[in-house]
């Protein structure tokens, strides 16, 4: 549940809405690699008997631990700031609420989820399941309605590629999809399940089973999110728009900022910028009419309208417009029942991350009280700033994706060093690891890589900010050369 977030859905319905179904490779491998993550986290809970966070604490210096730690919940509070936001966008296009108004029932509604967990571990998991098949139902009945290309689909899958316009959604979809936290949950949820101490025979096969689950789990993850990208790109997709963020003479061009074919009615509804097709200059709009120089582009399905950013506020206007009314809720009912299943999975990795790495050990609902807490206030403004001065909220969802890129050592360094390190595994430790270890550090690489581009793209950064930046990469740095070399410095 915690790889189908608002965050993850939006990155989906902006890789298939901006770059149609070019980056399907990036979601498809993500999602591998994110399973072969999940069931060492697994395996490392299995056969130790301790999830990741305690280990960290038990094996890494006190600094080393904390610091880890506040990055961990920086991600998990970024991951809330988008459950909120995104289960409001969903309220608001369901019953016209405001945002803010949103954001508040938002942040109540998990202590009633919490009071069904206090119940019996089967009603949470019986909540979950019911989620997971709202929103496999839901997305897959926009997705047929769409009739996307099968053969497009699987030229995504199978064929790497990547222009310069699109490197800004490949990082945010990596984050969004092999997300920290995630590692920290896993390998905490099997311990109910361990069979630790009845012997050798038991732990593989209780190994096989968490693996199998995993990947189960996974394959339906990743069919949901083709899902989303397939509806966003056979119904919004232009490759006039997508040119716009390559050409130097346009208003996009090195401002970060792409776009899709976006329906008249929905694109004067949503109070963006509209942006001409053919000079990607901005659109002057009076009195609800566009003028007439403002050039029309068209999708792949030859349907009309103006090249405009799309995020999560926007897409139930834009589905509305294209596929109807009907498909309208049910995009709005999917959003709901992710953003309620994620905040649920956000609560118990908060819960597991701060009593492991601080040995602290409070209620559920004073845990959930705290991280909603500090994830409200920017919520809040986040909202009041969409709702009354035009703000793009869809950015710090970006924003955010690429954060829980960044933060991936603090997550993936320790689970490699602890499973391969036969003490704490003994006869479970496994080839693979190193293996993982190697495709590690070529995903760190190409991760910095891109995130650099990104900074560069999305932002005129001063020479002070980039100097600021640099002061930020230096101690990140530090800690992540540290992880790295704890296995031999130790």
């Amino acid at each position: 549940m915690a790889y189908l977030d608002p965050g993850n859905l939006e990155a989906d319905l902006q890789s298939g809405a901006y770059s149609r179904y070019e980056l399907l490779y990036v979601t498809f491998w993500s999602t591998v690699l994110g399973g072969l993550y999940q069931v060492l986290a697994a395996r490392l809970g299995s056969c130790t008997g301790r999830h990741l966070a305690e280990l960290c604490r038990a094996e890494y210096p006190r600094f080393v631990t904390y610091a880890v730690w506040v990055m961990m919940e920086l991600v998990i509070i970024g991951c809330d700031i988008q459950e909120v936001l995104g289960t409001s966008i969903a309220l608001q296009i369901l019953f016209e609420l405001p945002l803010w108004i949103g954001c508040l029932i938002t942040a109540l509604d998990t202590f009633t989820f919490l009071a069904i967990d206090r119940h019996g571990d089967n009603k949470s998991s019986r909540l979950l399941e019911t989620l997971i098949g709202i929103m496999c139902a839901c997305f897959f009945v926009d997705f047929t309605v769409s009739k996307p290309s099968g053969t497009e689909i699987a030229k995504g899958i199978a064929i790497p590629r990547i222009d310069d316009q699109n490197v800004m959604q490949a990082v945010g979809m990596l984050g969004a999809i092999i997300m920290p936290h995630n590692v920290y949950l896993h390998s905490a949820l099997v311990q109910s399940r361990s069979r630790r101490g009845a012997g050798t025979g038991p732990v593989k096969e209780a190994n096989f089973y968490f693996g199998l689950e995993a990947v189960l789990a996974l394959f339906v993850s990743f069919l949901i999110n083709m899902f989303v990208i397939s509806v966003f790109a056979s119904n919004f997709y232009s490759e006039q728009c997508d040119q716009l963020a390559a050409d130097p003479s346009s208003d996009v061009y090195g401002a970060g900022i792409q776009t899709a074919c976006i329906p008249a009615a929905a694109a004067l509804v949503s109070g963006n910028d509209i942006y001409s097709a053919s000079t990607g200059l901005v659109c002057s709009i009076e009195n609800g009419v566009v003028a007439v120089a403002c050039t029309r582009c068209y999708t792949i399905k030859h349907i009309g309208g103006y090249c405009q950013q799309v995020g999560l506020k926007e897409a139930g206007a834009a589905v509305s417009s294209s596929l109807g009314q009907y498909a309208k809720a049910i995009w709005a009912v999917g959003l709901v029942a992710s953003g309620q299943a994620s905040t649920m999975t956000g609560t118990y990795a908060g819960q597991f991350v701060m009593e492991g790495f601080l040995d602290l050990r409070i209620a559920a609902w004073k845990r959930v009280a705290i991280t909603r807490t500090m994830a409200l206030g920017p919520a809040l403004v986040v909202a009041l700033l969409t709702e009354y001065d035009g703000f793009h909220s869809d950015i710090v969802s970006e924003m955010i994706n690429v954060m829980q890129s960044v933060q991936l050592p603090f997550a993936l360094v320790p689970l490699l060093t602890f499973t391969t390190n036969k003490r704490l595994m003994g006869q479970h430790n496994r080839w693979i690891n190193l293996a993982l270890i190697v495709g590690t550090l070529a995903l760190f690489g190409v991760n910095y890589t891109l995130v650099f581009r990104t900074l560069q793209q999305g932002f005129d950064l001063s020479s002070n900010a980039w100097a600021a930046v640099a002061v930020v990469a230096t101690f990140y740095g530090a800690l992540v050369l540290y992880l790295m070399a704890f296995p031999l410095l130790h």
